[in-house]
């Protein structure tokens, strides 16, 4: 069976057995509907983070812990999942299998992708139980009982460092608007889980053995950056006598920069983006569409993407035949897929806007909120998920699908295709612009 299609089918598996557990595990007690039950799980399995129904209130205990394992599974990816239970069950880990883990962890070959998953498994487990301790502390001192906290902490820091953006409150974290434990560590950890398991792996190396960064590393980490700041700056400068209004200086800068992090996939939220300016869901808007890195627990179109996009386009006017960073040459079939990747995703968003509006009463500005959060797995919302009609619903998980597993696959199909033998054509000049 081609590994793309082991893909799709082991992320609907997931899905399809998610939703039959949440559905029998709440049926005695709050009764889910099968299609509410369809949407929390794709969302948890697309670490979207998206809800219909409150999570803390109307999901069992029971059901809540399968969620928590969606969750974590969705965030590993199914293709480190299925290794790993290869691997356990002592199967021989073909060189295809190998290929398309390490495309999918971020990496161009499949050298060393059985040691990078066993350190993708300890740096998840390590990170999320030392995200923990702190989340425990902060709900044991908002008046939290010791087995509470420790249950929202294990909760909160396996969604957070999963950017799944599921949360046991029913306004989310908006009630720690005026904390730092809890906001604080939850922004560390959607920061390392955005990160990449590549990058992450690289820089634990590094710290052991200095030896510099590869390219890949640097990008990421400049861009992600970048985009914090960026997202900020802007989000102070249009929220602050806005939705930032009633706080003090230090608590506006807060969680103006929570909220710049937040929309790279995580969809926690301390301050309701439905309170937010038109100008400052504009920004919101396009940081959910940059997302995370590649190889990382989030969506989005990566912020490598963007970031070779960008050197592309400054290359160009400067009149480079050729796209260099850090006097490393960027080979065209990087900067070739970059583009198709914008145009799928920019298409999907286009298609599932189109099917929004037409079946949907709400304005455009909250269904294209909604659609970019769907499609980039984010899982913040202007307030309308709980309110749409079944058929919006289902074109929510379509795009949540397609966000977090069908771009992916495509591109693995793309790395295939790659490997067979090339034929060139004479040039054809097509004046653009």
């Amino acid at each position: 069976m081609p590994i793309e299609r082991k893909i799709v089918i082991g992320f609907l598996a997931l899905i399809g057995a998610g939703t039959l557990f949440l559905w029998l595990f709440n049926a005695p007690f709050r009764p889910l509907r099968f299609v509410d039950a369809l949407f929390t799980a794709t969302s948890a399995v697309c670490v979207t983070g998206l809800t219909v129904v409150d999570t803390g209130k109307a999901l069992t205990r029971a059901s809540q812990l399968v969620l928590l394992v969606l969750i974590q599974l969705g965030g590993l990816g199914v293709m480190t999942a299925t290794t790993t239970l290869s691997l356990l069950m002592r199967e021989r880990i073909g060189l295809r299998q190998r290929l398309f883990l390490a495309g999918g962890v971020g990496l161009e070959t499949p050298s060393g992708v059985i040691r990078l998953l066993i350190r993708i498994l300890a740096l998840t487990f390590v990170i999320e139980g030392v995200g923990a301790l702190p989340l425990y502390w902060g709900f044991i001192r908002a008046g939290f009982s010791p087995s509470q906290s420790l249950s929202n902490a294990v909760f909160h820091s396996v969604s957070a460092f999963c950017n799944a953006g599921f949360s046991l409150f029913s306004e989310n974290l908006e009630g720690f608007s005026g904390s730092l434990l809890v906001p604080g560590t939850v922004m560390v950890l959607i920061v390392l889980g955005g990160l990449g398991f590549s990058v992450l792996s690289e820089l634990r190396e590094n710290f052991r053995k200095p030896s510099g960064i590869s390219v890949h590393s640097r990008l990421v980490l400049l861009t992600t950056a970048g985009l914090i700041l960026f997202g900020t700056l802007s989000l102070a400068l249009c929220e602050w006598n806005a939705s930032l209004g009633g706080l003090s200086f230090g608590w506006k800068a807060w969680n103006a920069l929570f909220a710049s992090i937040t929309p790279r996939t995580a969809g926690f939220d301390t301050i309701a983006p439905a309170t937010f300016s038109p100008a400052g869901i504009f920004v919101l808007i396009l940081l959910m569409l940059v997302g995370a890195s590649p190889g990382s627990t989030g969506g989005g179109l990566k912020t490598t993407t963007l970031a070779v996009l960008l050197a592309s386009t400054w290359n160009l006017i400067r009149g480079r035949a050729e796209v260099h960073l850090w006097n490393r040459r960027i080979p065209v079939r990087i900067i070739l897929r970059a583009i198709t990747l914008i145009v799928l995703y920019l298409g999907t968003l286009g298609l599932g806007l189109m099917a929004l509006v037409c079946l949907e009463p709400f304005p455009f500005r909250s269904l294209l909120f909604e659609a970019v959060s769907a499609l980039g797995t984010v899982g913040l919302s202007l307030g309308i998920t709980p309110q749409l009609s079944d058929a919006g619903k289902l074109v929510l998980v379509l795009l949540m699908f397609w966000g977090r597993v069908g771009i992916v696959t495509f591109l693995y199909s793309l790395v295939k295709r790659e490997a067979r033998g090339k034929v060139s054509y004479p040039d054809a000049e097509i004046p653009v612009g």
